[in-house]
Formats: structure tokens, C-alpha cells, sequence
């Protein structure tokens, strides 16, 4: 999130939301469904990110999506320390990541006044 500060300047935050199960369910059942062709491996992340989600799971894995408004970037880290990271091609996730922008930096006012 931007602020305008009084020096005509802007201070960048983060804005944390808290999931709930449902937004969670939702989630994890779109990365389990989608298929493998809508997966587009990758070494980096280009562009700012403007959300991200992590999931933590069993046995310290964890699974990062980031979303630059353009793609969504998945990341995952198993418990035997392999990685792997791509574009997921997933319109329903993309969605529900722009909804969560919606009243953000990324989706109204560009600078909110102090």
C-alpha cells in the first residue's frame, strides 16, 4: 500500500489479510486441479508483485504464489528441499487475486493521503 507523505513523497506498507478456510480451500483446490500443461516453468520472477500467499505446510514445505496483475508465480519448497517455480495459467485464482486487490494501491487510488 502507498501513502502520500507531506514531503511530497509516498511510503510504501504491506497490508497483511487473513484468509479464511473457505478463501484457503478455494486455493489449494485450484493448484491441485490444475493440469500440468497449465504449468510454465520458470527460474525468476519478473515484474513487481503486487500479492503474494504462502502456505505453509507439513513437515516445513511451503508453497508461495506471487501475482504481478499479469501472472501468477507459483514457488514450492518440499520437505527434501526441492524446488520448483512457474507461471500457473489458472483464470479462477486470478480472479480471486484481483478481487483481494480491488480496494488496494492496485485497484482505486493510486496514493492515499496521510
Amino acid at each position: 500500500m502507498y501513502t502520500r507523505t507531506g514531503d511530497g513523497g509516498a511510503h510504501t506498507s504491506i497490508d497483511n489479510v487473513t484468509l479464511s478456510k473457505e478463501d484457503i480451500s478455494r486455493i489449494v483446490g485450484w493448484l491441485n486441479a490444475a493440469p500440468e500443461s497449465a504449468k510454465i516453468p520458470v527460474d525468476d520472477v519478473t515484474g513487481s508483485i503486487s500479492a503474494g500467499i504462502a502456505l505453509r505446510l507439513k513437515h516445513n514445505a511451503e508453497i508461495t504464489i506471487q501475482y504481478n496483475r499479469k501472472q501468477i508465480i507459483v514457488s514450492t519448497k518440499s520437505r527434501f528441499n526441492r524446488d520448483s517455480k512457474y507461471i500457473l495459467d489458472q483464470k479462477d485464482l486470478r480472479d480471486f487475486m484481483d478481487q483481494k486487490l480491488k480496494e488496494t494501491y492496485f485497484g482505486k487510488d493510486p496514493v492515499k493521503d496521510e
